[in-house]
Order: C-alpha cells, then structure tokens, then sequence
C-alpha cells in the first residue's frame, strides 16, 4: 500500500472527534438529492457495499430506505465506534482486502478522494468485480487539478487527489463502466458519479421500466 495512504488512514485513526465534529450530521440537500438518485436504480432490499462508513452517517439514510447495507471502513477506530453503535461494521481496506460481493451497489462518499490515480484506477477495477451485472457504483470525488496534503479539518495531513470531468470519465470508461452521472455538486467542489457495468447493455425497454421503478422508489467523506 501506498506510504499516502497509510499516512491519511493514520490521521483518521488519530482524529476521529474531530472529524466527526466538522461533518455534517444528516443527510441533506446536493448530498441527499445524489444518494436517492443512486438508490432510484436499485431494487428493493438491495445490498449496498459502503467503503468508508466514518461514523455512519450515510449508511443510516440508506439503511432507513430500505436497503441492506454492509458497514466497513479502513479506520478500526471507526469500526470499533460502529460496533458500539449497535450495528455490525468490519474492518475493510478498499486498497488490499477483498472486497466480497456481489452487491447491487458499491457506495463510496468523500473516500476515493484520498486515492492516487494509480489507486482511483485499483479501485475501479475491484468495484467491477464486486458488482451484479445490473449493479450501481456510486461516489464522489473532488474537482480540482493534480493532488495535494492538507491538515485542513483534522489538523493532520491528508492526501488529496483532485479531478476533472474528461479524465474522470476516461477511468470509468477504461474500467468497464458506463457513466450514468457525472456531474458537479451546487458547491462546485465535487464530482457526483452513478455508474454501472458497461457489460450489460440496456435496450430501451429496459430504461423505460426502471425508469418507471426509479421513479417508485421512495426518494461527505472529506
């Protein structure tokens, strides 16, 4: 694993209040909006991978729609805070664990964000693996140019890879997804992706019933 990675997971571990402290609580506006769009392409009772649950925030909102979400983060220590909460969570490192499957979704908000290109591109590759055919890869990236540390938050350095649109677009594409979303957030600080397998095309008839199932269904890790 990558000495970046290994350093941002070891400023989560040293500073879990604080990064609770500095996110938002509920799930609300552009973040809500993306997350009941993502759920609108998913059967009821489908099973959602979350990489990176923090202190669960997202898996609640999704859990509360419905769906069987499985908890897991590359933090023990927000592992061991899940645990306490009541739910069941396990220790997952999206770089070097396998990943299980396969889901209807694999849910990654504010996570792939700490990834280089080379580990964005391993992640990708394991989210199509992890995937139904008919599965749903949703997460968010940051927009910006090239990458950078920050103690911004946590008051410890993370590593940060930032985004544009074609590039991002090409990875998806390179993995074997066809993106359903990529669009930028009203803050214009983020990359809202939905995408699925590209394996399995969709003839019209298909889009129009689950668009009609879509419709149905009951509408940040930084």
């Amino acid at each position: 694993m990558d000495d970046s990675n290994q350093q941002t997971l070891g400023a989560y571990e040293a500073h879990v209040q604080a990064y609770i402290d500095g996110t938002p609580q509920t799930v609300d506006g552009h973040v809500k909006t993306w997350i009941d769009e993502s759920l609108g392409y998913l059967p009821a009772g489908a099973s959602v991978l979350e990489l990176g649950s923090a202190f669960g925030r997202d898996a609640d909102y999704i859990e509360a729609a419905g769906y069987a979400i499985q908890r897991t983060d590359a933090t023990k220590a927000f592992v061991d805070l899940l645990q306490e909460r009541g739910h069941q969570a396990r220790l997952l490192n999206a770089l070097t664990d396998p990943w299980g499957g396969p889901y209807d979704m694999v849910f990654a908000d504010a996570v792939l964000l700490h990834f280089t290109v080379e580990q964005f591109n391993l992640a990708l590759t394991k989210a199509r693996a992890s995937l139904q055919p008919q599965g749903i890869l949703a997460f968010t990236v940051k927009q910006g140019e090239g990458s950078e540390w920050s103690d911004a938050k946590l008051g410890a350095p993370r590593f940060f890879q930032y985004w544009q649109a074609p590039a991002l677009r090409q990875a998806l594409e390179t993995a074997g997804f066809t993106v359903l979303k990529l669009e930028a957030d009203l803050s214009n600080k983020w990359w809202q992706v939905i995408a699925r397998p590209a394996a399995q095309s969709i003839s019209a008839g298909d889009a129009a019933e689950q668009d009609t199932a879509k419709n149905g269904f009951p509408l940040e890790r930084e």
